[in-house]
């Protein structure tokens, strides 16, 4: 299944792209794999398009975003952590 741009791009030419399922034991097992023309990419390594799998594409983006806000967190911790260290101790008037 495809939109019709993409569709029309899956042919037997020289410069029609080919698409097969991910096997087994693949990063994307079960997945539709687009394989580019020569032209585009003369190793022709498949491609997956995460845009018609937008809920894993979500996850990812929250994974991502909770990763750094947990950065960004830990990052405000250790400065606040020096800079009561840096201020204590001296009770000078």
């Amino acid at each position: 299944m495809a939109c019709d741009h993409c569709h029309a791009l899956v042919h037997d030419g020289p410069g029609g792209w080919r698409t097969r399922t991910a096997a087994d034991g693949t990063a994307h097992p079960g997945r539709t794999e687009w394989i580019p023309p020569a032209h585009l990419d003369p190793t022709r390594t498949p491609r997956v398009n995460h845009r018609h799998h937008l809920d894993r594409t979500i996850a990812q983006a929250l994974d991502n975003h909770r990763a750094r806000r947990d950065a960004e967190l830990r990052e405000h911790r250790r400065r606040q952590g020096r800079g009561a260290e840096d201020a204590g101790g001296d009770d000078a008037p």
